[in-house]
């Protein structure tokens, strides 16, 4: 997917493309490094090492052709990958739920929509993949303030949490939002 903007995307009843020089991609292995350093600079360190792990997970599943149920995808501008979105169906859960699977936007590009516009994609691409519940996993300490708040404007609601779940003492904070209604 291409977009030359992201007020072109702005809150989209289905994902638009159009020419310009951004493009939501699907994540290459080739991408990992610099997936994981945009997550440690736009979240912290710790959750970079996270990001790693999980990534390298991931692709050492899809060289075996094993489904670890995560799709994720890269905005990618020239050589530089700006943004990071995913979902993740676990295999033993019900099969109707889905959780976003690592967010991140390149702070220079906050607040400009593009966040927005690939929030809305993943949440197309759940929709198109039949699940009818959305889970977002994120936490109470103060990094992560904005978004809550982001994920609070975009309809999630808050619905529970895990108390000192971080090695800080932090709480796992659980959002909910429902892919019943058509957007």
């Amino acid at each position: 997917m291409k977009f030359a903007s992201a007020q072109s995307l702005a809150r989209p009843k289905r994902p638009t493309v159009s020419p310009g020089c951004v493009t939501l991609r699907p994540m290459q292995e080739t991408d990992l490094s610099a997936a994981v350093a945009l997550v440690s600079r736009t979240m912290n360190p710790a959750e970079g090492k996270y990001a790693r792990k999980t990534f390298e997970h991931h692709f050492r599943c899809l060289r075996h052709e094993i489904d670890d149920g995560r799709t994720h995808f890269v905005l990618a501008g020239g050589d530089s990958i700006l943004g990071l979105v995913g979902l993740h169906a676990y295999p033993w859960g019900p099969p109707e739920n889905v959780w976003l699977s690592w967010f991140a936007l390149d702070p220079r590009l906050q607040g400009q929509g593009w966040g927005s516009a690939m929030l809305d994609i993943v949440t197309y691409e759940a929709r198109h993949r039949n699940f009818m519940k959305f889970y977002i996993e994120t936490y109470s300490t103060p990094e992560f303030s904005r978004a809550r708040a982001f994920y609070r404007a975009h309809g999630f609601r808050q619905v529970g949490g895990i108390p000192s779940y971080l090695p800080d003492g932090g709480d796992m904070v659980v959002f909910y939002k429902s892919l019943n209604s058509p957007q």
